[in-house]
């Protein structure tokens, strides 16, 4: 299980377990972590569990928030992140996330080849440099818009995390992995529906022509770049 752990000039303060949709952290004492710093908003920012992710949001909309001494303001964590709250840092610990890159990295290492080099020839050492992420290009057709999106435009999925819905009531989240995309339901009563089967809360990865219903939208899915305008004859219009 991933949790956070709250620190001041290098003592540890509490950790909190990530057990839970959304936590929420700022200066005001109803956040899940609540930090009693004064250059921290009362609502700050808030951690959102999404399938075995976990992503980080600003909540001022002007200065963003420090990941690692970076300014974003959204951005999946990675095992040992540090987020800068004032004079306060919350690291990310997530053991299954180190576990499974140690894994990838060894599975590499195995998977590149074994071939004896020519006579004269010097073995290339494993390394996974070797590999190169391939992330798959793909978009959503939105068939109904409700708020965001309009009805008709094509999202290009090219970001590591985009959004439908209205976040605290109803939302989803389409992440970009390597070799797919998965929804993930984030808020409200109601999970997103593929092909009309409600996800529950489970991550899915989405597939050719799968048809999403969640928070008023209705998107289609589709791997690919979106199609071109078509452009007009030379001399007509």
């Amino acid at each position: 299980m991933a949790k956070l752990v709250l620190s001041l000039n290098g003592s540890v303060l509490n950790q909190f377990f990530t057990d839970q949709p959304t936590l929420s952290v700022g200066r005001a004492a109803d956040n899940d972590i609540s930090i009693s710093d004064p250059q921290l908003g009362e609502y700050h920012a808030r951690v959102l569990c999404v399938g075995a992710d976990h992503i980080l949001e600003s909540l001022d909309s002007e200065r963003g928030i420090s990941i690692n001494g970076k300014l974003c303001f959204r951005q999946i964590l990675q095992h040992r992140d540090v987020i800068l709250l004032g004079t306060h840092h919350l690291r990310y610990l997530n053991t299954r996330i180190a576990s499974e890159q140690s894994l990838d990295r060894t599975m590499l290492i195995q998977a590149l080849p074994t071939e004896a080099p020519a006579k004269g020839e010097i073995a290339p050492l494993p390394t996974a440099r070797a590999a190169k992420i391939s992330f798959p290009e793909a978009y959503v057709h939105v068939r109904q818009g409700a708020g965001g999106h309009i009805t008709g435009e094509n999202v290009l999925l090219d970001r590591v995390v985009t959004t439908f819905g209205i976040p605290g009531e109803a939302l989803a989240v389409l992440t970009l992995r390597p070799n797919c995309i998965q929804i993930s339901h984030v808020n409200g009563p109601q999970p997103p529906r593929i092909n009309q089967k409600p996800i529950g809360r489970e991550t899915q990865a989405l597939a050719e022509g799968d048809l999403i219903e969640v928070a008023g939208y209705r998107l289609e899915f589709h791997l690919g770049s979106p199609p071109a305008l078509a452009k007009p004859l030379p001399g007509k219009r």
